[in-house]
């Protein structure tokens, strides 16, 4: 964790970089077909069911009644405090790079996600130009 107790929460498209010993003190949160390697303190593997409905955008309430993957995030900070797994100090969340986007925007509307980790976003998928798009709200800027 850094200075302000939220724990970094790195958006990937590949964690192939990330080596047996940061990875021993992480947790992987694998979204959709996108392949798991071994080695991490904490591994969670969620298939996200399409949406058949809206097309009012990203962060639509309408559109998105919940968000799966802030859920599983959620459910993931519930189980580190209530001992249920491995205390991680940061999460890979391992998502195809086409996904990062929305899945930014998505997170950065979430007022429970943002008071418990720091969205970054991983400096070998993305460039700083498309870390400060993604960015909507300067309290909850993307790190990179």
């Amino acid at each position: 964790m850094i200075g302000d107790g939220r724990v970094p929460l790195w958006l990937c498209a590949s964690v192939a970089g990330w080596s047996a010993t940061r990875r021993g003190h992480a947790a992987l949160l694998a979204i959709g077909d996108v392949a798991m390697n071994g080695g991490w303190l904490v591994t969670r593997h969620l298939k996200v069911t399409p949406r058949l409905w809206g097309g009012h955008g990203v962060n639509c309430p309408c559109c998105q009644p919940h968000d799966e993957v802030a859920q599983a995030l959620n459910l993931l900070f519930q189980d580190r405090v209530r001992h249920r797994c491995g205390e991680f100090g940061e999460i890979a969340l391992l998502e195809s790079s086409s996904r990062i986007p929305a899945r930014a925007a998505s997170l950065n509307a979430n007022r429970l996600v943002e008071a418990r980790y720091r969205l970054r976003l991983d400096a070998t998928t993305h460039d700083g130009q498309q870390a400060h798009r993604i960015s909507r709200r300067p309290h909850f800027a993307i790190d990179t």
